[in-house]
């Protein structure tokens, strides 16, 4: 089972997933505007955060893995999976199972289905990150686009400190690189999508409806103005009414 935090209570359960170089605590500033309605459990993926010390599990099919067993594992019959980046990927090939669990998908500034796009200077430059000081400094500004407020920022660069650089590299070198495109079958289980207007990190939104959303038959995409990619530390109340909406929706 994946380390967790968990809290809050009702139906249904938000499973959340974590960007490149996150942990649980990327959640940590939406949780209270969540867990006042639902359960909420705050997942650490292989070789991130709690899940540091992980070895393997890193490609999209072994993390999908484990994000099902934890669910299963936890008891959980009724759930939103929510993909945040790297973890959108993940998202969407365990929601192409059809899992009896999954109620709905919400997807923040997803890497897409199909290879996420990136020059040879971008990935070689990710490849070489160190987790040094300035390294993570450098990654979650430019991450967020507009400076995050000092305390969290300051919890986002301890989370790109801690990883594993084995899990790092795994998704830059490979996960970033998997095509799934063609084997996610169509279905009409609801969708969110939800875009940082200044977000330069994922395909923008027109892509995205193209791309990660052409399967689901019955999605929304919402833009957040002012948002880059960090979401949930940076617009984490705008975040949280958008995905409340959507589980009133579909509850």
């Amino acid at each position: 089972m994946l380390p967790h935090s968990q809290q809050g209570q009702g139906s249904p359960t938000f499973v959340l997933m974590h960007f490149l170089g996150g942990s649980h605590r990327t959640w940590f500033p939406t949780l209270p505007y969540l867990d006042h309605s639902h359960q909420c459990v705050a997942l650490n993926t292989p070789g991130f955060g709690d899940a540091a010390g992980a070895e393997g599990g890193y490609d999209v099919s072994a993390m999908a893995d484990q994000v099902d067993a934890t669910i299963r594992g936890l008891g959980i019959t009724r759930c939103i999976l929510v993909g945040h980046s790297m973890t959108g990927k993940v998202a969407v090939v365990l929601a192409a199972r059809r899992p009896d669990y999954l109620a709905g998908l919400v997807l923040v500034g997803p890497s897409p289905p199909s290879p996420q796009p990136m020059t040879d200077d971008e990935r070689a430059q990710q490849l070489s990150y160190g987790k040094t000081r300035a390294e993570a400094e450098a990654f979650v500004d430019q991450a967020s686009a507009h400076r995050l407020p000092d305390a969290i920022r300051e919890v986002a660069i301890a989370d790109a400190q801690r990883l594993n650089l084995e899990a790092w590299r795994a998704w830059v070198a490979h996960g970033s690189r998997e095509d799934w495109s063609q084997r996610i079958a169509p279905q009409d289980l609801p969708v969110l999508l939800v875009c940082g207007a200044d977000d330069q990190q994922v395909p923008g939104s027109e892509e995205q409806r193209r791309t990660t959303l052409a399967p689901f038959t019955n999605s929304q995409l919402k833009i957040i103005p002012g948002a880059g990619h960090l979401m949930p530390l940076q617009t984490p109340q705008a975040l949280a009414k958008l995905m409340l909406d959507f589980a009133r929706d579909i509850h």
